[in-house]
């Protein structure tokens, strides 16, 4: 009499197969995730950096438009970033509570990937044929994001 095999389970060579095939997949998988990852937050910063310029450059268009054209002061501490309590000061005298965060429709200002805010600086220059440029300066200085000390500087 034979004995009938068990159909029920799998082989110890299946299991090896399949756990090596799973292996493999992993492993190219893993690395390309993170690369995809990595730079879709560098993307992200540097879309909130075009967030933050355009947001500023309507703010300073519109005061131009009212005879004092000015971007928002930079942070006045050494670092010059955007942190809360610069967000929450009141930017000028002309329009009373009005602060930085303000002028975004999400009620505050973009920051990194990382939760950390961007460097702002204003500068103001005045040129050889009269006229004033105005100037400012968007950078990520967090050193654990992936725009690490990518800069903009946008003039009028």
């Amino acid at each position: 009499m034979q004995s009938k095999k068990n159909q029920n389970g799998f082989t110890l060579n299946e299991l090896v197969v399949t756990i090596s095939i799973l292996g493999i997949i992993a492993g190219t998988a893993i690395p390309r995730f993170s690369k995809v990852q990595y730079q879709t937050q560098k993307d992200t910063n540097v879309t909130n950096m075009n967030v933050i310029r355009e947001t500023f450059f309507q703010y300073y268009y519109r005061n131009h438009m009212a005879g004092n054209p000015h971007f928002p002061p930079s942070p006045t501490d050494g670092d010059h970033l955007m942190d809360e309590e610069w967000a929450n000061a009141p930017i000028d005298s002309t329009i009373s509570n009005l602060a930085p965060k303000d002028l975004f429709s999400t009620g505050h200002v973009p920051i990194n990937s990382q939760d950390n805010p961007f460097y702002y600086e204003t500068t103001y220059e005045l040129q050889s044929d009269g006229t004033m440029k105005h100037s400012i300066t968007l950078k990520d200085t967090d050193p654990d994001s992936p725009s690490f000390n990518q800069s903009y500087t946008y003039s009028i």
